[in-house]
């Protein structure tokens, strides 16, 4: 290796252009489009768009990086040290995916590239390496700066007028944005804000940009308000404090300052870059401090309402830091150095998740990542993956404050490039940490940490480290080769994300159809995305599609019989094998083997052999992979019903109740099994448990009502039925069992008016109450059996079965 500081400085500013020049503005062009791209489409994916847009622009940028190379015959790079640990990341990814047991698509993938998979961190990598080697002269670094601030101000401007719109119609919400999640928005804001006072305190700015500069500051804070999240709020007030005492601190006395008339100053070492006093931006850290400090005081109250009062609402939901480390215990305990594989978090929790979170509002919500970013990356890569990023860290800030404290650039714009993108890199560093950042806010974390390796060649003396492989044949044909494999990996490597884009929106398509009832589009969109890329999550679509369409088989009265069952066995053979496909991709995820056990639970009623065992068994597996899910076991008990099992069905749904105690479908459907076993004092108290959870669901009350009626208690029977009304007044079921129960206690004027109530509800229910009026008409009771009445068929109809509710 040479030293080429000399060589640099003689090549400073090419005038022409290069693939060197191309190379930074694709990495430029490719992030403002990631962050810019919006296409308002349920069909059209709006996150992997961005993350499609990123790999697509990064690899353009890397084709050029190594014309560029091809061309010059030399490689030029700053201190490598901190891009080696950079690069430490990605190969434990590589290690957990080759060791863990995922299987490889799955860890390098995923479904559409998502952040805890081998690819997206690949990405992330490549844009820290290409940006630290790409961006090597002040004029490149000014370049970042000014897109960075028209990025910055075009998301602000376009959610004040999304929240603006938000106010006058209803069509537009105020949370969409540019970002992600409204979180993400709040993240990126907080970053915009950061870089922005940076500017202001170390940057000579015209007066028109200043003023820009506070016209953003002010919007961002006011966004910051809305996002209302304390991290983002504790993470900018730190920086706006650091600020400010700096600022202090370099604010010089007068020498004539009457406190010191007389007075022996105590004189220290000055620092070089202290010149003369420098006020400069000391306004901007402490108007953003006092207003940080405040919402983080008042982040529940003050800063929850504000939220509220625009219509923003939104939850931040992830497991807590005991609940991330329980399952990285669990996941440890069975694969302690490479984890549980890359983006496989949800599979651990699913598995190891804590059973009191079933009485909680989330009991049936599979988390995706544990409290942060990095944390869920120690569990899904084990030891390695946490010792990797661990080392990262240290070394980054070893190195970022050996740098800002002793070796300060001299040069200025290099020095402010310096500091705003070493403090600029913690600040997402930090987020990814305690929170779980989407991919542009990591993206752009990356990006400035490869602006401050770029930034290290100017630290003390100069210093770039290359080799002129043009002049050296051996060492040259390496190189070259090296060079020229990978300028052919990126060809491929644009195909695979091209051809992951196109099977995500043919899935997006698909599962829009099938939303609309079109069966036949969705599945032609289907078997298209399966084409581009096989996802257990498009084998879950296809198997579904199946099972509707053996629904409409056997409900279509114009085909022939021959030919229904044979469109039948097609459609269930495809079925099942979509959904065992699915299996063998994820063999982990329990919703590939609830989806394998729905397709034959389908035909179990036909008595199709095999269907019952198999689906028990399919069921079976997502349990012992989910076995805290009370679903499951629910599911279970359904499956008995369908075969004729009861007392087996009592047991799951037992189970279930045992998981989740206010479970009301489990608790109402168990309550109707003890009926039918003759158990009816068992089966009210069941329902009676069910009204208990829920007090304000009206079918819960209906079966409260019916039951207390044929165990002979009419007033109880009349209290949970005429709630039941109260709380839903088309109850039409309903109010007829209520009007048995009054004409039990002989009040015929309450009879008619129910009777009257649910006749008006629709023409079939007039048709089915007449006789009943007709009775009361003519003076007799209408309802001569009314003391069994709630073991018969009611005549009238609800909503949910055609009629009126």
């Amino acid at each position: 290796m040479n030293d080429t500081s000399t060589v640099s400085k003689v090549a400073s500013h090419p005038k022409r252009f290069s693939f060197d020049t191309l190379a930074v503005w694709a990495l430029l062009i490719s992030f403002g489009l990631a962050i810019i791209a919006f296409i308002p489409s349920t069909t059209i994916p709006f996150i992997f768009t961005k993350v499609s847009v990123l790999a697509l622009g990064g690899l353009i940028a890397l084709a050029c990086y190594i014309l560029a190379r091809l061309s010059r015959g030399n490689i030029v790079v700053p201190p490598v040290p901190l891009l080696g640990a950079l690069w430490l990341v990605p190969i434990a990814y590589i290690l957990s995916t080759l060791f863990s047991g995922v299987t490889i698509s799955r860890g390098v993938f995923g479904n559409t590239f998502e952040s805890d998979t081998l690819s997206f961190i690949v990405i992330l990598a490549s844009f820290a390496t290409l940006t630290a080697v790409c961006f090597r002269r002040s004029n490149q670094y000014k370049t970042f700066f000014k897109v960075a601030g028209i990025l910055f101000g075009v998301i602000v401007a376009v959610q004040v007028m999304f929240i603006l719109l938000g106010q006058i119609t209803e069509k537009v919400s105020p949370t969409v944005n540019l970002v992600g999640s409204f979180g993400d928005l709040g993240m990126m804001v907080g970053l915009g804000l950061v870089i922005s006072l940076l500017t202001l305190r170390f940057q000579k700015l015209s007066p028109r940009v200043e003023k820009t500069l506070w016209s953003l500051t002010g919007l961002s804070l006011l966004l910051l308000a809305l996002a209302n999240s304390r991290l983002t709020w504790l993470l900018v007030s730190f920086v706006a404090l650091g600020l400010f005492i700096e600022a202090i601190m370099r604010r010089r006395g007068e020498d004539t300052d009457e406190d010191f008339e007389g007075v022996i100053e105590m004189k220290g070492e000055e620092d070089s870059h202290y010149g003369a006093s420098d006020t400069r931006g000391l306004a901007a850290p402490l108007v953003t401090l006092v207003v940080g400090l405040f919402f983080l005081i008042g982040s529940g109250t003050i800063g929850a309402s504000l939220s509220s009062a625009v219509g923003i609402n939104y939850l931040d939901v992830r497991p807590s830091w005991q609940s991330t480390f329980a399952i990285g215990g669990h996941t440890y305990a069975a694969s302690p150095l490479f984890g549980s594989g890359p983006g496989t978090f949800v599979e651990e929790w699913s598995k190891f998740r804590d059973r009191s979170l079933n009485e909680t509002v989330f009991w049936n919500t599979d988390f995706n990542a544990g409290i942060g970013y990095i944390p869920t990356s120690f569990v899904t890569t084990g030891i390695l993956g946490a010792l990797a990023w661990m080392l990262f860290l240290g070394l980054f800030l070893y190195v970022g404050l050996r740098a800002l404290l002793f070796k300060t650039p001299e040069e200025s714009y290099a020095r402010f490039t310096s500091i705003t993108s070493f403090i600029g890199a913690w600040y997402v560093l930090l987020l990814a940490f305690f929170s779980v950042p989407g991919p542009i806010v990591l993206a752009a974390g990356f990006f400035l940490i490869g602006l401050f390796i770029s930034s290290l060649r100017y630290a003390g003396e100069r210093r770039e480290w290359g080799i002129i492989f043009s002049k050296n044949p051996r060492v040259g044909f390496v190189i070259v080769f090296i060079l020229t494999l990978t300028l052919l990996a990126t060809v491929a490597g644009a195909y695979a994300v091209i051809e992951r884009y196109l099977g995500t929106l043919a899935l997006a398509r698909a599962n829009s159809a099938l939303g609309v009832g079109n069966v036949a589009e969705a599945e032609i969109a289907v078997n298209q995305a399966i084409v581009y890329a096989e996802t257990d999550s498009a084998y879950q679509l296809m198997s579904n599609i199946g099972i509707l369409a053996m629904n409409r088989i056997a409900g279509d009265s114009t085909l022939r019989a021959s030919e229904a069952q044979e469109q039948f066995q097609n459609a269930l053979t495809e079925s099942i094998a979509a959904a065992t496909r699915a299996t063998l991709i994820a063999p982990n995820n329990y919703q590939n083997w609830l989806a394998l056990g729905n397709v034959y639970q389908t035909v179990v009623p036909l008595r199709i052999e095999g269907a019952y065992q198999n689906a028990k068994d399919a069921y079976t597996k997502a349990g012992t992979l989910n076995p805290n899910n009370p679903t499951i076991p629910f599911t279970l008990a359904q499956l008995e019903i369908a075969e004729g099992k009861a007392s087996l069905a009592v047991e799951y749904l037992e189970r279930a109740i045992g998981l989740k105690r206010d479970y009301t479908q489990a608790i109402l459907l168990l309550s109707q099994l003890q009926v039918g076993l003759g158990k009816a004092p068992e089966a009210l108290q069941a329902a009676e448990a069910a009204a208990y959870f829920a007090p304000r669901d009206s079918n819960v009350l209906f079966q409260v009502g019916i039951l207390r009626q044929g165990t002979g208690d009419v007033d109880g029977a009349i209290s949970a039925l005429a709630r039941s009304v109260e709380i839903n007044p088309e109850y039409a079921n309903a109010r007829f069992f209520l009007a048995v129960s009054y004409s039990i206690k002989g009040d015929a004027v309450r009879v008619r008016e129910q009777l009257t109530a649910i006749a008006a509800f629709s023409p079939e229910n007039a048709q089915a109450i007449a006789p009943y009026l007709e009775a009361l008409n003519q003076g007799r009771n209408p309802f001569p059996d009314a003391r069994t009445q709630s073991l018969l068929t009611t005549p009238v109809k609800d909503q949910a079965e055609g009629g009126t509710r």
